[in-house]
């Protein structure tokens, strides 16, 4: 039997490292985690996704944009 991936989940790219984890919330308060990706070992590129594997946009030094248009801040503790 072979298991099938939904194709709908995005899958990482095979040789990105995880740099760090940013505690964030929405407006509403809920928690959300945010991994920051070394794209490519030596390189100083990084992206950015919820721990669920769904890309977000950093926005800037206080906020990422999910792709729904939802703005997580980052939580001070």
């Amino acid at each position: 039997m072979v298991a099938l991936q939904d194709p709908v989940a995005p899958q990482p790219p095979r040789n990105r490292r995880e740099l760090y984890r940013e505690k964030c919330q929405d407006e509403d308060g809920n928690r959300f985690t945010v991994i920051v990706w070394q794209n490519k070992p030596g390189l100083s590129t990084v992206s950015y996704s919820l721990a669920d594997g769904t890309p977000v946009h950093y926005e800037d030094e206080c906020y990422f944009a999910t792709p729904t248009g939802k703005m997580l801040t980052r939580c001070e503790d």
